[in-house]
């Protein structure tokens, strides 16, 4: 009979244990809460402050990054503007000449040609007037 009030007595220091256990944490929890009631405001304005802090920092390096990838852009984009800039002028020319030449043979004069003309009239008109 020993043996089972022995088996009873450490299932009763068990229980109890467990009991204590759960108790401490609901008054652990209590002290958490009323923690928080009493320092809320000050930890919610070291929050508010933290935050701006990052926010600053984060900032500050989001601006360093772009700086530093515009710099890496504009430095590899740079060949490639000039080439366009090639290639668009020599297109540009192309169209032009062959413009011309298909204007030339058509029989409508070029503004060379205009420019020519108009100089010509002017040079005669300045002749004529002082032949008067």
């Amino acid at each position: 009979m020993s043996k089972q009030i022995k088996v009873t007595q450490k299932n009763k220091a068990a229980t109890m244990t467990t009991a204590d256990k759960a108790q401490k944490v609901w008054l652990a929890g209590l002290g958490a809460f009323s923690i928080a009631q009493k320092q809320g405001i000050e930890l919610f304005e070291s929050m508010v402050s933290e935050g701006k802090s990052y926010q600053a920092s984060s900032e500050k390096l989001v601006r360093k990054v772009s700086k530093d990838v515009k710099g890496i852009v504009d430095s590899r984009m740079k060949p490639v503007k000039q080439r366009i800039k090639a290639i668009r002028s020599d297109a540009e020319a192309k169209i032009e000449q062959g413009v011309g030449r298909a204007m030339s043979y058509v029989g409508i004069p070029s503004k060379a040609d205009v420019d020519a003309l108009i100089a010509r009239v002017d040079k005669l008109s300045r002749q004529l007037r002082a032949a008067k």
